[in-house]
């Protein structure tokens, strides 16, 4: 019993030192690697800025792009732990995008022309092999305004033998985007709100659902919702304004 205990007790001790100099010789080995000569991959994100005067960008550019690597290994360790802070920014004065043939408003963009100013950007100590995808297309289209209508996305029950009329106030709004798609737009709705058997009206104050690459001239609207044979003074206030 003696002896185990003892053996026990020696390996209890010497088992945090072992650990300590295996991780130290850990660091060291790493420190080492890093100071080599590596390749590697990074998703770097992206920021588009500057398009033409008057003009949108349209497509589906990405919001990250793959970049190959080649140089010191701190210095792509470092780069990586970077990323998700500081886009690389693409400056559309500043470079010359290629028109696709037969296309009126379509254009591509080769990111090879990229490399140098990438790596001022990222004030590089390394090399930039190549960047993927090596082709960005996008269109250049109208940046226009235009009144469209607020569609209420509402799923509403009614009371038995009951019958609903939705309003909105204001009926209609001014967007700005893509020329293109403003002029197929039916309208812009509100976000989706469900409610369960109404017999009772009501005025509910509802966000807009506006999509991202268009912008609004405000964010919400009034709902009115009247339950047939119930007085909206909502209504009332209408008339009163229209007989004005």
């Amino acid at each position: 019993m003696n002896d185990k205990k003892r053996s026990k007790q020696f390996l209890n001790k010497e088992l945090p030192v072992f650990a300590f100099f295996l991780l130290l010789s850990f660091i060291f080995w790493y420190l080492n690697e890093l100071s080599k000569e590596l390749q590697g991959t990074i998703n770097y994100p992206v920021r588009y800025i500057n398009p033409p005067k008057d003009r949108i960008v349209t497509g589906d550019l990405p919001d990250k792009l793959e970049i190959n690597l080649r140089g010191p290994g701190y210095s792509i360790l470092k780069v990586k732990l970077s990323g998700s802070r500081a886009p690389v920014v693409i400056d559309f004065t500043k470079q010359s995008p290629m028109r696709l043939p037969g296309a009126t408003h379509q254009y591509y963009l080769l990111t090879s022309g990229l490399i140098s100013n990438f790596s001022k950007q990222l004030h590089a100590d390394f090399d930039i092999l190549s960047i993927y995808p090596d082709t960005l297309f996008f269109g250049y289209d109208r940046r226009v305004t235009r009144r469209k209508a607020v569609i209420p996305d509402l799923s509403i029950e009614p009371a038995e033998g009951k019958k609903l009329i939705i309003v909105t106030e204001p009926d209609s709004i001014s967007v700005t985007g893509p020329e293109h798609i403003l002029d197929t737009l039916p309208g812009i709705f509100t976000r989706h709100r469900s409610f369960r058997r109404i017999d009772e009206n009501f005025r509910s104050r509802i966000t807009l659902d506006c999509p991202d690459y268009l912008s609004i001239d405000q964010k919400r609207v009034e709902v009115e919702v009247t339950v047939s044979g119930k007085h909206s003074s909502f209504f009332s206030l209408k008339q009163v304004r229209d007989n004005q």
